[in-house]
């Protein structure tokens, strides 16, 4: 009975990594864009009720978590930028040296 196996090559790790850097990426920004329409929402009902302690309270929290969830965008996105680098220099320098960029075993 013949053996299979199945060796991932680095380029396929990479690439992976990748994807995963990119999808934590469009969660938190799509974490971000729904708190800014909340404290959109909230903002609108402040200025038409400014007197009301409750609505200032719960901007000034939904601010705080729009500015948590800005910074957590910010750092996955950067992180995905660095997987997309190392990707393509590792795919870069295996093609550059002649090497089989998807090798089967």
């Amino acid at each position: 009975m013949s053996e299979v196996n199945y060796i991932a090559s680095p380029l396929a790790a990479l690439r992976l990594a990748e994807e995963q850097a990119c999808a934590g990426y469009l969660k938190a920004r799509k974490a971000m864009v729904r708190l800014a329409t909340q404290v959109a929402s909230i903002g609108q009902l402040v200025k038409e009720n400014p007197k009301r302690t409750d609505y200032r309270t719960a901007l000034g929290q939904l601010t705080g978590r729009h500015f948590d969830a800005e910074q957590r965008t910010r750092l996955a996105w950067q992180r995905w930028q660095r997987a997309q680098v190392r990707a393509d220099a590792f795919w870069a320098a295996s093609n550059k040296a002649g090497a089989p960029v998807l090798a089967a075993a």
